[in-house]
């Protein structure tokens, strides 16, 4: 049999068809490329809250409150007003402490709670030596500044 050149063309074209398509796989779906991530936009810093006018006047009040403080009346009672927010009343003439806390409402009231007792909302007066403190039953106490600030 004597070979065409028609015959090695064909040949040749199917040799190369079979190689050419060796690699592709049938039937695999195509993925779309997933976008990339976007980079994490930078925040800025947290804005500090401003304080308000009466957060900035309970915050000097009780820096003028720390100390201790004596009655000019009654034998010399004492009261004092710690950092970490309780108190301590002294009775000259019962010669007994009465612990509690304390927190300032506003410029002219705060709250003291003794460890027997409930909540009393007091009046207060404040200047660099002198204290006035009027209880819940309208009675003023003036004090003055014993030590501390």
């Amino acid at each position: 049999m004597k070979k065409t050149p028609y015959c090695e063309m064909i040949a040749l074209l199917l040799l190369i068809a079979l190689f050419g398509c060796a690699g592709i796989q049938q039937e695999q779906t195509v993925k779309p490329q997933e976008p990339s991530p976007q980079p994490a936009a930078v925040a800025p810093p947290p804005v500090q809250p401003v304080p308000d006018e009466s957060e900035m006047i309970r915050g000097r009040d009780r820096e003028m409150l720390l100390g201790k403080w004596r009655r000019q009346a009654q034998g010399g009672d004492t009261i004092e007003f710690m950092e970490d927010g309780t108190v301590t009343l002294y009775s000259a003439v019962e010669r007994i402490s009465y612990p509690g806390s304390y927190r300032i409402l506003d410029k002219e009231q705060l709250e003291i709670t003794m460890k027997k007792g409930g909540p009393l909302t007091w009046g207060y007066a404040i200047t660099k030596g002198d204290l006035t403190l009027t209880t819940p039953t309208g009675v003023s106490m003036k004090y003055k500044r014993y030590r501390g600030k």
